[in-house]
């Protein structure tokens, strides 16, 4: 039984390689839509919004959530995993609600958190994009940078590159992107 749950992050990650190659599922698609409504409403201090790479992210995170629970098989505990459709972690939560005074988030518990990062969509979107914004923002408005520290890198060019990927499937198979 451990070896099984040894081996199914690795038949989890080479399933959403697969899913990434093939044509885009109406719900993955119904999903990047909600992320684009979302990002469209957050913007950094120069007036940028992120639709863009938080589609791609979410893409490149969950399959657009098909995969909403992340990092589980390095550590089995869920406050320590990447959660909901843009696998952000309870730190980074924490850390955002910290950042932009969010009062609500930061009364929460941890375990009313990490069930809001999993079961809200629209709440686990909106802490993604305010922490892509601060990133960009701490970055001195670098591209790269901002999307590289997603991931928890400074210079992480393999993520990077599956982002930009993700994004031109998302322009190849969408009209999301049309307008932005």
């Amino acid at each position: 039984m451990f070896k099984i749950l040894k081996i199914l992050p690795l038949f989890l990650l080479f399933l959403s390689t697969f899913s990434l190659a093939s044509e885009l599922k109406p719900s993955q698609i119904e999903t990047l839509t909600l992320v684009k409504q979302v990002a469209s409403k957050f913007k950094n201090k120069k007036g940028e919004s992120f639709e863009k790479t938080a589609m791609a992210i979410c893409l490149t995170e969950t399959s657009a959530g098909v995969f909403k629970v992340g990092d589980i098989g390095k550590d089995p505990n869920i406050f320590k995993a990447s959660l909901g459709l843009m696998q952000v972690r309870l730190e980074t939560a924490r850390f955002i609600a910290e950042k932009f005074k969010l009062n609500e988030v930061k009364a929460m518990s941890d375990v009313k958190l990490v069930n809001k990062l999993l079961s809200d969509d629209k709440f686990n979107v909106e802490m993604a994009v305010r922490f892509i914004i601060w990133l960009n923002e701490t970055t001195d408005y670098s591209y790269f940078r901002t999307v590289s520290r997603y991931n928890g890198g400074e210079n992480n060019k393999t993520y990077y590159q599956k982002v930009i990927n993700s994004m031109q499937l998302i322009t190849t198979q969408t009209d999301l992107m049309k307008d932005l």
